[in-house]
């Protein structure tokens, strides 16, 4: 799932070329069901990306369309939401954590000079 968020973006910034009408609606297909299983995912979280994948779903709704007739907007829009697909992709990848080096405590400890066991001659 997490590669096919890649390709969601990479679409959206393919969409800001001229291309024909078909592409488009493959477009608000496949970005539209990335949204839903976005939002699916972060459903108990309620978080921002829940809001955001949210508006996104709705604009790119390919069952009642939201018509934008001049292509600067969608530019913009398509911009906007493969940055979106990029940054949630880049939260989704696990951190690495730094390993603190081992200290070794080498302090030189005392030896009793008397010991429990004693040799008898």
């Amino acid at each position: 799932m997490k590669y096919l968020i890649i390709v969601a973006a990479l679409c959206c910034f393919a969409g800001i070329i001229d291309l024909p009408f078909g592409y488009y609606t493959f477009l608000r297909i496949l970005v539209s069901l990335m949204a839903l299983i976005i939002i699916f995912n972060e459903f108990r979280s309620r978080s921002f990306w829940l809001i955001a994948f949210t508006l996104i779903f709705i604009l790119f709704n390919p069952i009642i369309p939201i018509y934008y007739y001049l292509k600067p907007f969608w530019i913009i829009i398509d911009i906007l939401v493969g940055l979106l697909f990029f940054y949630y992709f880049s939260t989704l990848i696990p951190k690495k954590k730094v390993k603190e080096p081992e200290i070794i405590d080498i302090e030189s400890k005392e030896v009793p000079s008397r010991t429990r066991d004693r040799i008898i001659k």
